[in-house]
Formats: C-alpha cells, sequence, structure tokens
C-alpha cells in the first residue's frame, strides 16, 4: 500500500512539473503563474478597456519548439460596444509578444450589451494544473494508457457563448438561454509520446510522433474527455 501510494504521488508530482515547466528567461511554461499572468496582462494592455472579451485561448509553439511546453501564442476575441467583433492574435517573437493588429469580422453578428465577458481573474495556474494532473489520470486509466508520457499542454480555451445580434429577444424570454451565456467554459489539450516510439531523421529533418488528447471541464468543474 505504500509503495502504490508513493508511485501515485510520484506520478502527480511528474505532471504539475511538466505541466508548469519552461517558465525560465523568456519561455514561459503553459500552465505557469507566468503563463497566466502574462496572459491577462496582454489582454489588458492590447484590448479597448471598453470592450468584452468573450473567448481566450493560448498556445504552445508549433515549430522547432514543439513538445517543450513554451507559450507561444494568445488568441482574443472581443466585441465592441457598437457591436463590433474582432480577434487579435499575439505572437511570441523573441520572447514578446507582438501582434499585427486586430482583424474585424464581417458583419456585426453579436451584441455587446447581452453577451457576458470572460471573467479572466477566475483563471489562475493552480487550477490549470489541478486539470491537467486530472487529464493525464483519466488517460493513464485508460487501457494502455500508461504507454503514454505527458510531454507539454497544447491550448487552452476559456470562453463564455456570446450573443448572436439575431438572438437578443430570445436572450431576453428564454431564462434557459441566459443562464447558458452566462456560464464560463473550459477546455485543455495535452500531448503525449508513446514509450517506445523514437524520433526519426527525414532528410534534414527530426521527426516525433506526438498525440494530442482533448479534454473539457465539465459544469461540476470536473475534468471529462472531450
Amino acid at each position: 500500500m505504500i509503495a502504490k501510494t508513493m508511485k501515485i504521488v510520484t506520478a502527480l508530482a511528474i505532471a504539475v512539473a511538466v505541466l508548469a515547466s519552461c517558465s525560465s528567461g523568456n519561455d514561459l511554461g503553459m500552465a505557469s503563474q507566468e503563463a497566466v499572468a502574462k496572459v491577462k496582462e496582454l489582454v489588458k494592455s492590447q484590448v479597448p478597456a471598453d470592450a468584452k472579451v468573450y473567448r481566450v485561448e493560448w498556445r504552445e509553439d508549433r515549430g522547432d519548439r514543439k513538445l517543450e511546453n513554451v507559450l507561444s501564442e494568445v488568441s482574443v476575441f472581443y466585441i465592441t460596444p457598437d457591436n463590433n467583433d474582432y480577434l487579435l492574435v499575439l505572437n511570441r517573437d523573441r520572447g514578446d509578444f507582438k501582434a499585427g493588429g486586430p482583424s474585424e469580422s464581417r458583419g456585426q453578428t453579436y451584441a455587446y450589451e447581452q453577451t457576458t465577458a470572460l471573467d479572466l481573474n477566475a483563471i489562475d495556474a493552480a487550477t490549470l494544473q489541478q486539470w491537467g494532473e486530472e487529464g493525464d489520470k483519466l488517460l493513464q486509466a485508460e487501457e494502455e494508457g500508461d504507454q503514454y508520457e505527458l510531454k507539454s499542454v497544447e491550448n487552452f480555451t476559456f470562453y463564455t457563448l456570446p450573443v448572436e445580434l439575431s438572438r437578443v429577444e430570445r436572450w431576453n424570454t428564454d431564462g434557459s438561454y441566459k443562464a447558458d451565456s452566462q456560464k464560463q467554459y473550459a477546455y485543455f489539450s495535452l500531448n503525449y509520446t508513446k514509450k517506445g516510439e523514437k524520433s526519426e531523421m527525414n532528410g534534414r529533418l527530426l521527426t516525433t510522433n506526438y498525440y494530442t488528447v482533448p479534454f473539457r471541464v465539465n459544469e461540476s468543474g470536473q475534468v471529462e474527455f472531450e
């Protein structure tokens, strides 16, 4: 019993280390306190103060540093008081995050007044790391799940459901629809490699197989496979 308990504790400790790793120098681990603080800082500094942010996503590197758990891209979706919808993408460039300017959607789609803004204060690193641990435990409990080794976080996504302009009347009269639009949703994905599979050289490129497992957080706060 003692040996089994120690094994579980060790596995969780490894999962936490992986999820929060790479926060050194200009690199920020995907689920680290520094990464969460950076995402919030970027939203505050880059999005108009009167806009409503309804979706925030952040991703790890998609190039040479894939599977290193390095925060590399932040996407912010928001609505301005004139009901215009924007997407702002900030990419990591030599340790800094830069944006070319927000892109506007075609036509007015969402209602600013009725849409609930995302509560960024509800996002914290400790919770993200806990979710990652729970997701990893779910996979390890699957048949042959112990053949997969956690390497990095692919992405985190937080959002509320923006209210479409065409559904404002429904929002005003349908309590269930209104309640759903006020909830905050969370999704994330973890990247794994399979034990025994080795990286291979293809010409000048080193190829590593990896497997992305998506999860969601249900209304009770529990992590489930997506």
